[in-house]
């Protein structure tokens, strides 16, 4: 069960796991205790007739996001609205008290479909050059309360050289019993009706297995009350520092994604995280050791100028720019939404290094501490900017706006450029 109660895979797009999800379905479990009365945390018992014929108790547990404590009975919780998931009258699957019923908000179903084409071993890179990405609908919390969520990512390689669902261990190369051989092995010599039978490179290792799993821990917060019924589209940062060589099999620095479309009633929440220790040294991981990237070593840094075009390289100056001046400023982190368009493009610039230009933009007491006139001067590297930006929801008028980063621009390689069209 993950924390947040949501997973979705992309498979061959398989109904069984839609249908079969515990995210959905209620699966039965025995439960049994020890002399003490306490509750055993297994059994080994797999189904009701021997989970009771062994004097345990067979209980139907149900998964969740969250609870509804203010739905106190079944018909108040089974009738409620549904906003993707679903309320259920159920025991959920850490009860204590395996005999009473609560209401629980369930996850949305799984979204299970075929992954999109990628060239192999081009880091994702799928049609038309894009990353390829999955595009995540975050579910609905009734509570509005923040979430603390872990994400995991598994890749798998799969194999036609062999039937992949009827092949087992019974199938490997036993040589005591005749007539068993594997259908694939490493290294193998193939006949191709030459006097010399011609090799293969095949590790039967590197087949049918997964290359690739991470998980990664992040917290989802409550939205403010002025934000709450917007749709919102969401433009990060990806990818590490270092040349293609060192952050291998990751990316260098992009924005994701790096085509956004929306509608001028959207939202986009702009945001990044960031680090100040950077490791890539000893055996440098999968890739090469080193973080080659402009700034001080073992960071981390972005921001957003705009720029005229995507194969411009010099930002536009403010008072040719529109980007900001198109701008409605929803949400900002630091809570003034009345700053002006010079102010917003100063921050963004910045990485919230600055607020506001001068003192008489921001004369609120918690901005004495960002404002140009006054700070220390921003190194022109970003080295003392933040590392993470918790940024602006922002809604944008009609038009096509490019923008990049200054730092983590450098010729031929890095080129962290995205742009958002607005129609």
């Amino acid at each position: 069960m993950w924390p947040m109660g949501l997973l979705f895979l992309v498979t061959s797009g398989e109904s069984y796991f839609q249908e079969g999800s515990f995210n959905r379905k209620a699966y039965g479990e025995c439960v049994e205790e020890y002399g003490d009365g306490s509750r055993k945390h297994w059994s080994k018992w797999n189904n009701a007739q021997e989970c009771t014929a062994n004097g345990g108790q067979w209980v139907v547990f149900s998964s969740y996001i969250e609870k509804a404590p203010q739905y106190t009975t079944a018909g108040q919780c089974n009738s409620q609205p549904e906003r993707g998931n679903r309320y259920v009258w159920a025991v959920p699957y850490d009860a204590t008290d395996v005999t009473k019923a609560e209401c629980l908000v369930q996850a949305p179903p799984l979204d299970c479909k075929q992954a999109d084409w990628s060239r192999s071993n081009h880091l994702g890179n799928g049609v038309n050059g894009e990353a390829n990405r999955y595009q995540w609908t975050l579910p609905f919390f009734p509570s509005n309360s923040d979430k603390r969520c872990v994400f995991r990512m598994r890749y798998n390689i799969s194999t036609d050289d062999y039937a992949p669902y009827s092949t087992d261990s019974t199938k490997n190369l036993n040589d005591g019993i005749e007539g068993i051989a594997s259908p694939i092995e490493d290294n193998p010599y193939v006949d191709v009706g030459g006097r010399s039978a011609l090799r293969l490179n095949i590790n039967t290792d590197q087949t049918g297995r997964i290359f690739q799993d991470r998980s990664h821990v992040f917290k989802l917060l409550s939205r403010p009350a002025e934000i709450k019924s917007d749709k919102i589209f969401n433009v990060n940062v990806r990818g590490k520092r270092g040349n293609i060589v060192q952050v291998y099999p990751a990316v260098e620095y992009d924005f994701i994604p790096n085509n956004l479309q929306m509608s001028a009633t959207d939202s986009v929440h702009i945001q990044w995280t960031g680090s100040n220790s950077h490791n890539n040294g000893g055996g440098g991981g999968d890739g090469q050791a080193g973080d080659e990237g402009q700034g001080q070593g073992g960071t981390d840094r972005s921001n957003i100028v705009q720029i005229a075009d995507l194969n411009d390289n010099f930002p536009m100056p403010f008072e040719r720019s529109n980007m900001w001046n198109n701008a409605n400023i929803r949400w900002i982190y630091h809570g003034k939404t009345d700053v002006s368009a010079e102010n917003l493009a100063v921050t963004m610039a910045s990485a919230g290094y600055y607020r506001c230009v001068k003192k008489s933009d921001c004369p609120e007491a918690e901005h004495n501490n960002y404002i140009v006139e006054t700070k220390t001067k921003m190194n022109n590297l970003l080295n003392n900017a933040p590392a993470s930006f918790q940024g602006a929801v922002l809604r944008f008028q009609r038009g096509t706006y490019h923008y990049m980063s200054t730092r983590n621009n450098n010729f031929s390689n890095r080129s962290q450029k995205s742009t958002i069209t607005v129609v």
